[in-house]
C-alpha cells in the first residue's frame, strides 16, 4: 500500500550522492512505548538505519541522523528515511530538532517540503493531503507542492491547511457506530458474577462529554471521544471530561466494591513531544442538584462544578465546594492506547452516597504541558465506533440478576 501511495505522489527527493541501500544514515536512540508494523528497517533502541520505511503504531520514536538533526515520530505514524539530511514524513506528525550542523534538513510531505535554517518544529501530515507546520523556535521555509510559493515561518508561527480542523471535528463512522450501539444495549446491566454489575455510559441516563476553555467553544456531545488538557501557557485550551452513570436500577443496594475504568484514545490533536508523562485526576460532583447536565448542550459556562471567571488559574480543576477527590491515574509520554482506571474506599463512599440514581465524574489532567501546542489526551465515549465507552464497575450485596430491562 505504502509503495503504491509513494508512486502516486510521485516525491521529487531522492538519496544524495554516495547513499546507498546498506549506507546507515541515522541511529534509533529512543524507542518509548512503542509498536512498530509494516517498518523495514530496524527498531530497537541503538540501531543504524539506512534509508528506508519506518511505521510506528504505538509511543514515542527518536532518531538522530548523522547531520545532528533529531526527529521524534509521534504514533501513529508513518516516516521514510532519505538520507542524512531528509526524511519524508508519509502520515502522523514529528517533531525536530536541528542544529547548525544539519542546517538545510528537509522534511518532506506528500503536499509540501518544508527546509530546515536551524530550529525546532513539528510537522504533522494527514492521508487526505492536509498538513500543518509549527515552529517553536529558528527559521523554517514551507514550499506548498503545488504552487511552489515559498513561506517562510520564525518562532511562534505556523502554516495549517485544514488538518486542525478535521481534528478539532472528529466524525465518528455510522456503520460502526450502529455496531458499537448494539454492543452496549442501553437497557441491560451486565452481570460480571461474583456480585459485580458493568454499567456503560450508554446505559439509561448515562452520558459524555467535555468542555473546553474557550468561552465561546461549541458542545462536544456527539464526539467519539472525550479530550482533557491542561496548559498554563493557553488557558482557553484547557479541557475537562464529564462523564455520568445512572445508578438508578440498584441505588439503594450496597455497594462493597467499584472501579472507574477509562478507554484511552488517539487524540491527533497537539504534539504528544511537549508532554511530560501526565497524572489525571478523577473527582466525583457532590453537588447532586448539577447532575442533570446534558451532553448535548453543556459547554463551559454552565459546566457542573466548574470555575468560569474567577480562579482562573484553576480551571482544570473542578470547585472543591461542589466535588470531591476520588482518585488518580498516569499515562506516560506518547502513549496513546489502553486503559485506565481508579478504584477504592473514596469511590466507594462516593457511590454509596448517591440518592438520586446519577453519578457525575469529572476527569482532570494534572500535568501542564512543556511548550504551546502540547497534546490534547482522549477517551472513548459511547459515540465511538471502535473502542469501549466509558465504564463503571460496581460489587452490590441482594442484587437482582442483571441484564435487567429498566422501567418504562
Amino acid at each position: 500500500m505504502l509503495g503504491i501511495v509513494g508512486a502516486v505522489w510521485n516525491w521529487q527527493l531522492t538519496p544524495r550522492t554516495g547513499d546507498g541501500p546498506n549506507l546507515t544514515v541515522a541511529t534509533v536512540i529512543k524507542a518509548r512505548d512503542c509498536k512498530w508494523a509494516g517498518s523495514t528497517l530496524p527498531t530497537a533502541e541503538g540501531s543504524r538505519v539506512a534509508a528506508g520505511m519506518l511505521e510506528l503504531a504505538e509511543g514515542l520514536a527518536t532518531l538522530k541522523f548523522d547531520s545532528g538533526a533529531e526527529i521524534v515520530m509521534e504514533a501513529p505514524a508513518t516516516l521514510e528515511i532519505v538520507d542524512a539530511k531528509a526524511c519524508r514524513l508519509v502520515r502522523g506528525t514529528l517533531m525536530a530538532d536541528v542544529p547548525p550542523s544539519a542546517i538545510g534538513f528537509v522534511v518532506d510531505t506528500p503536499d509540501a517540503k518544508v527546509v530546515d535554517y536551524g530550529t525546532r518544529f513539528g510537522v504533522s501530515a494527514g492521508e487526505d493531503g492536509k498538513y500543518l507546520v509549527k515552529v517553536l523556535d529558528g527559521l523554517v521555509e514551507v514550499s506548498p507542492k503545488a504552487t511552489g510559493d515559498a513561506k517562510q515561518l520564525r518562532g511562534g508561527q505556523s502554516v495549517d491547511t485544514g488538518i486542525r480542523r478535521s481534528q478539532l471535528t472528529p466524525t465518528p463512522n455510522p456503520t460502526t457506530v450502529e455496531l458499537e450501539s448494539r454492543r452496549w444495549q442501553p437497557n441491560i446491566i451486565l452481570d460480571a458474577g461474583g456480585g459485580w454489575q458493568i454499567v456503560s455510559t450508554a446505559y439509561g441516563r448515562g452520558k459524555d462529554t467535555y468542555i473546553q476553555g474557550n468561552p465561546k467553544s461549541k458542545n462536544f456531545g456527539k464526539d467519539p471521544y472525550f479530550r482533557v488538557k491542561r496548559s498554563s501557557f493557553s488557558p482557553e485550551l484547557d479541557r475537562k471530561g464529564y462523564v455520568c452513570f445512572d445508578l438508578g436500577k440498584f441505588k439503594d443496594d450496597l455497594k462493597e466494591d467499584a472501579e472507574l475504568v477509562l478507554s484511552i484514545e488517539p487524540s491527533d490533536l497537539g504534539f504528544a513531544t511537549l508532554v511530560p508523562d501526565s497524572t489525571f485526576a478523577v473527582y466525583g460532583l457532590t453537588d447532586e442538584s448539577e447532575d442533570n447536565w446534558s451532553e448535548n448542550t453543556l459547554t463551559w459556562k454552565e459546566a457542573p462544578a466548574h470555575h468560569v471567571d474567577t480562579d482562573a488559574g484553576q480551571h482544570h480543576l473542578p470547585d472543591l465546594r461542589k466535588a470531591a477527590l476520588l482518585g488518580r491515574f498516569q499515562i506516560a509520554q506518547g502513549v496513546s492506547r489502553g486503559t485506565r482506571s481508579i478504584k477504592g474506599q473514596e469511590l466507594v463512599k462516593f457511590l454509596q452516597g448517591d440518592t438520586n440514581g446519577l453519578v457525575t465524574f469529572i476527569i482532570c489532567r494534572e500535568t501542564d504541558e512543556s511548550a504551546r501546542d502540547g497534546m490534547a489526551h482522549a477517551f472513548a465515549t459511547k459515540e465511538s465506533g471502535s473502542n469501549t465507552p466509558p465504564l463503571l464497575r460496581v460489587k452490590v450485596k441482594d442484587v437482582e440478576p442483571a441484564s435487567r430491562e429498566t422501567k418504562d
